[in-house]
């Protein structure tokens, strides 16, 4: 006896139903969204650290002050260089300022003869500062960032006149602050010994 065997039953792959342009735009976004996160991610974990304010902060060294030589300073300055604190052997004094963003100017002495500059270094942590007058102060130093170095006072035989606020060019008398006679010393450069004419004594100008 032949045995006939029914033909195989034929199978047609079925096919998964596509997805509608709703779902791609879904799954696009869904992917894009991840891809941002992970770059957000890299780049904040490769940014560098925030650097240093320029100016702001004390910087401390010694620079010429002519006929006084070098002369401890500690400079303190406001952010953006917009005014500077002098701590000397001079006294304190604070003094306003302009900056370009790379450099710092502003002006000292009796008749704001003296130019002072001030210039970050690139490593943050060092300036170059400068104080040129053209009554023979020509100083040019490195300063540090941070520190109080102790001031030393400036030694002289003579004593330096106090200058008067509201009259540039006068001084009060420096071997009697009370007397209400003040000095005229207008003219006379930084550092120049002046004769007080009622004792006869030697002063330095301011």
């Amino acid at each position: 006896m032949i045995v006939e065997r029914a033909p195989a039953p034929i199978i047609e792959p079925t096919e998964s139903p596509k997805p509608t342009p709703e779902e791609e735009g879904t799954k696009r976004s869904a992917k894009a969204r991840r891809r941002s996160v992970e770059t957000s991610e890299e780049s904040k974990s490769a940014q560098p650290p925030k650097p240093k304010e320029r100016f702001a902060g004390t910087w401390s060294g010694k620079i010429n002050q002519g006929i006084w030589g070098d002369v401890p300073y500690t400079l303190t300055l406001a952010a953006g260089g917009s005014q500077v604190t002098e701590h000397s052997g001079f006294g304190t004094y604070t003094h306003p300022a302009t900056s370009n963003g790379q450099t710092t100017t502003w002006k000292t002495g009796l008749l704001n003869e003296v130019t002072w500059t001030f210039t970050p270094n690139s490593d943050g942590n060092t300036a170059q500062v400068k104080a040129n007058s053209p009554l023979g102060v020509n100083g040019s130093s490195t300063f540090q960032r941070g520190g109080t170095p102790a001031v030393a006072k400036v030694v002289s035989q003579f004593p330096i006149a106090k200058p008067v606020a509201e009259k540039p060019g006068f001084v009060y008398n420096p071997y009697d602050p009370t007397a209400k006679r003040l000095l005229d010393v207008t003219g006379k450069p930084s550092g120049t010994k002046v004769k007080d004419p009622s004792t006869g004594k030697m002063f330095i100008v301011p």
